[in-house]
């Protein structure tokens, strides 16, 4: 949809409406902005599919209280891009009349009257970060238990007489814990995977190397008994 309208280059909201407005902008913002981009007079903005309601009620918003800018709303299957273009005899005024369109935080007035740094972080899919801190802590938990197995054999006696109740529980849950790691570990790629796919956005680094860390721990809990019996061989010696 394109709309064009000859009007004054003015805000017509109050200014209670004015800070109302860019509170409610920089949340639309902090849910779903995907990406954007300056071309002269021009500002694409991209926003997430499910945000598609909430972007055509800005539009509607922005087009009642600053008529002479021209809003383009396209809704693809993926994503909603936004295109606003701001009028020639508004060029001097277009870099604060396009910033709040960006904008996180609120700030007291409305978009077309104000101006607040852009500032559009792109985040990782959601649950990415817990998925892999909870797969690194089951596989370490996993490769702890095994580590118990040859404690024992390491630890002196007086040592071990107070600690043999705890070691033997671990040991007993060995396997059930590996198993879970195994599943945690999976599961925490299956999810990562599929939320970037969804979202098109790439895990975070750090994310990614406690997955590379959580799938290494979870390989040497699987494969624990066949170290389990050298190392003791080693530790006997």
């Amino acid at each position: 949809m394109s709309i064009v309208e000859a009007a004054p280059i003015a805000c017509t909201l109050t200014p209670g409406e004015h800070k109302n407005r860019m509170s409610w902008i920089a949340a639309l913002n902090r849910d779903a902005l995907r990406g954007h981009r300056r071309r002269d007079l021009v500002l694409e903005l991209r926003y997430a599919p499910e945000a598609r309601a909430r972007v055509a009620e800005m539009v509607r918003n922005e087009q009642l209280c600053c008529g002479f800018l021209a809003f383009d709303l396209h809704e693809a299957e993926d994503e909603i891009r936004l295109t606003i273009a701001a009028p020639e005899a508004a060029r001097e005024a277009a870099d604060s009349l396009f910033e709040p369109f960006l904008a996180q935080a609120s700030a007291p007035s409305c978009a077309c009257a104000s101006s607040v740094p852009p500032k559009v972080a792109s985040k990782e899919p959601a649950g990415s970060k817990a998925a892999g801190v909870t797969a690194v802590t089951l596989s370490t938990g996993a490769v702890a238990c095994g580590v118990c197995c040859v404690l024992p054999f390491a630890l002196p006696a007086a040592v071990l007489a107070s600690t043999g109740t705890l070691l033997a529980w671990l040991v007993s849950v060995h396997v059930w814990v590996t198993a879970l790691a195994i599943l945690a570990v999976l599961g925490a790629w299956g999810w990562i995977a599929w939320q970037s796919r969804r979202t098109r956005r790439k895990a975070a680094t750090a994310t990614l190397v406690m997955m590379v860390l959580s799938t290494t721990l979870m390989t040497v809990a699987v494969l624990w008994p066949l170290i389990e019996k050298p190392l003791i061989r080693m530790l006997r010696a």
